[in-house]
């Protein structure tokens, strides 16, 4: 594999392209001529920029030619943006006028991360992931170093504050998205469906978000694509693992995008691991593809329609420990996602949304369990969502809306028993948000949610309180609110009536920004109740739980010249009465501490930025039967050390590379014992591992149109 690694890092190297460096310089002022410092001003559509200094002076060297836009940004103006011929941009005048809402709806900026009202939301963009080692271009690989967040173990999921997996919703322009995951084997872990380049705004809430969003006890990742493309281009990736191509047509009123992507690991498994070839009949195979129209059907109004298809097949070779049962699996999955959605933002400040998605998601595994069974499961959710906004005053803004989730979840399985399962959840919801500004610092949100579910009949009023006090560049934000989800369908397939799961939240967040830097330290505490739980082999939701926690956040932006560092730190204190655990425990996929340290250099004369991770986690609780109790003992430390390196080769060609624990580390995360002891009463043991616990990825991304540079995106 090194001589591998060292080949592909040599053909980085050899692809860099000489260019003429330009220049882009100028001021920039307020309305009253005053010059304005440490403004973010940019090339649009790629990774340079600058801030200006205190005279409100910026300059940027690039290699970029032709036409290009330039966009400036500050906290409390309107954006600013001009496109022209890069040899007209020298000596720039750029004018900032300041934005009257501001005032009453409290947004700090800094690097990665947007704090707005009572949502808690942090902001990245594709960039900011993909350059951030260990994330191997995936989304929610790159979420999972952010503070709150948790080492996910086998599956590669994302785990927040104490929360399983399932807990963290995602949403794409307003709409749910039912299966957002691709399938996990012993080999492979799951990964997000779609890419972080085919949106414009990645949005992650970790607790105290809107009641607009529902079916969610930990978290939301609401990500929006873009509402307009007015550039036609094309572009193709080559990947050691997948290849793939699309692009955009662009018209006045309009524009349509498609992508496609083919994944096949069978040279990827060949070239690293010849080994393991007896144990894929058949490697892992993605087909996929997505669309995008995008119509402008009126001022200021814009219809959308996004469609994404997947479909996945493998044939694996699975061992069962302690056993001679040798299954060969035949894996065989669709996944179906469609939404539509409706923004208008009338002249009187007042914005109204419309959308509907479908969600439809089947798989057919033999072999799932034993030899010579089949497992048929299909699932389908129709999301309808309509809301309104408006602002009254400089004091109040009120948002009302209302939406229904309609769901089908149906289960055969064929093996020594029969069992088959089918329910329909329908779920109603309405919900409002007021925001109020007390005063010139001191903000106040009062919201709330009433929502029907008619799996168990059940009604619930699901209340929340934010406030945020705000002053020179300190907030102080405290946030209470209840929420609930329907409990899992692995529980709802043996008993259909099971209550809604619930918990309450409290947080408490204290940040500061000045310049690149921020600090941001965030407590919380989460109560759950109407948890499922096992007992006498039947399903109840007599369970409950708590998690608590603080979570720590440094970043800088500037600490060296062309250095970025990013520290994380979360604490998590959780135990759950729940499914098998008949006493509060420690649920086995919680780690109590978790840790990341990024360092980013970022080098324009080589075109690159070289990125490290080291990322930390305690270890897991498992049972063991050698020893008296439940939840007995803690897997070793986790550690691992990511290496990533992206090369702007060109302004349209990008070449990136991944090494994930680069020192090959083998972390445990559990055990697997045997069901028998041995003639000494001693139960013998099994690690659980990644089956390969390091991984490389190397791609090259190419983008042909007019006026494109570093956007890797077809759309």
């Amino acid at each position: 594999m090194k001589q591998l690694v060292i080949c592909w890092l040599l053909t980085i190297l050899c692809a860099r392209l000489d260019a003429q460096t330009n220049k882009i310089s100028g001021h920039v002022y307020d309305e009253d001529r005053n010059p304005l410092g440490y403004v973010n001003v940019y090339i649009d559509g790629t990774v340079e920029g600058t801030s200006t200094d205190k005279d409100g002076i910026f300059e940027i060297k690039t290699n970029a030619l032709g036409t290009v836009t330039i966009k400036a940004s500050f906290i409390g103006y309107e954006p600013f943006s001009i496109t022209k011929d890069i040899s007209e941009l020298k000596n720039l005048i750029i004018i900032l006028r300041q934005k009257p809402e501001n005032m009453h709806e409290i947004v700090v900026y800094s690097g990665n991360y947007l704090l707005k009202t009572s949502s808690a939301l942090e902001s990245k963009n594709a960039v900011d992931l993909v350059t951030t080692a260990g994330s191997e271009g995936d989304l929610y690989k790159s979420l999972s170093m952010l503070p709150g967040t948790q080492v996910s173990g086998t599956d590669g999921r994302m785990l927040v504050r104490g929360g399983e997996s399932r807990e963290s919703q995602t949403y794409i322009d307003g709409m749910h998205v039912m299966s957002p995951y691709t399938a996990k084997t012993d080999d492979v872990t799951s990964r997000g469906r779609y890419s972080p380049f085919i949106f414009e705004g990645i949005n992650f809430s970790m607790g105290g978000y809107s009641p607009e969003y529902s079916q969610s006890l930990s978290s939301i990742l609401p990500l929006s694509t873009k509402d307009d493309s007015k550039i036609s281009k094309i572009g193709a990736s080559l990947m050691n693992v997948s290849a793939g191509g699309g692009g955009t047509k662009a018209w006045e009123k309009g524009s349509a995008s498609f992508n496609f992507n083919y994944t096949n690991l069978q040279f990827y498994n060949a070239s690293l691991y010849p080994g393991e070839k007896k144990y894929w009949g058949k490697p892992y195979i993605q087909y996929s593809g997505q669309n995008q129209l995008r119509f402008n059907v009126g001022k200021e109004a814009i219809l959308k329609t996004y469609f994404a298809y997947d479909k996945t097949l493998f044939r694996h070779t699975q061992e069962e420990p302690f056993s001679n049962i040798v299954r060969d699996m035949n894996y065989d999955e669709d996944n179906l996602y469609l939404n539509s959605t409706f923004n208008k933002r009338f002249s009187n400040r007042q914005n109204l949304f419309i959308g509907a998605a479908y969600s439809w998601n089947r798989k057919i595994i033999d072999q799932a369990l034993t030899n010579n069974d089949r497992l048929n499961v299909s699932e389908q959710e129709l999301h309808i969502k309509a809301k309104t906004a408006k602002r009254f005053s400089t004091l109040y803004k009120l948002e009302v809306g209302m939406e229904s989730y309609i769901k089908d979840y149906n289960m055969n399985y064929r093996g020594m028993i029969h069992q088959r399962s089918k329910f329909d959840n329908n779920i109603s919801g309405l919900f409002f948000s007021n925001d109020f500004s007390l005063m010139q610092s001191l903000f106040l949100n009062l919201s709330a949610r009433v929502e029907y579910s008619s799996l168990n009949n059940s009604l619930a009023f699901l209340p929340r309180i934010a406030l945020n006090y705000h002053k020179k560049g300190v907030t102080i934000s405290g946030i209470a609110g209840k929420y609930q989800q329907a409990a899992d369908n692995d529980y709802l397939m043996y008993n259909n009536r099971l209550s809604m799961e619930n918990n309450l939240q409290v947080m408490l967040g204290f940040y500061y920004q000045n310049n690149d830097k921020i600090y941001r330290v965030e407590m919380y505490d989460k109560k759950y109740d109407n948890l499922p739980l096992l007992t006498g082999g039947k399903y109840s939701s007599d369970g409950d739980g708590y998690s608590r926690g603080i979570d720590i956040f440094f970043n800088d932006k500037k600490f060296l010249e062309n250095f970025e560092y990013m520290v994380a730190y979360s604490y998590n204190d959780s135990k759950r009465k729940y499914f098998e655990y008949p006493v509060a425990d420690t649920p086995e996929y919680v780690t109590k501490h978790n840790a990341s340290l990024t360092i980013k250099y970022s080098n324009w004369k080589w075109r690159s930025i070289i990125g490290v991770t080291n990322r930390f986690a305690s270890g897991w609780s498992y049972h063991d039967p050698n020893r008296e109790g439940l939840m007995n003992a803690t897997t070793p430390n986790y550690n691992s050390i990511d290496v990533s390196w992206t090369v702007l080769a060109h302004k349209k060609l990008i070449i990136y590379a991944c090494i994930s624990n680069l020192f090959n580390r083998h972390n445990v995360y559990g055990y697997v014992y045997s069901p028998v002891a041995d003639v000494n009463g001693f139960y013998e043991r099994e690690p659980r591992m990644l089956y390969r616990s390091q991984s490389f990825y190397i791609g090259v991304f190419l983008t042909l149109g007019n006026n494109v540079a570093y956007n890797t995106s077809n759309f």
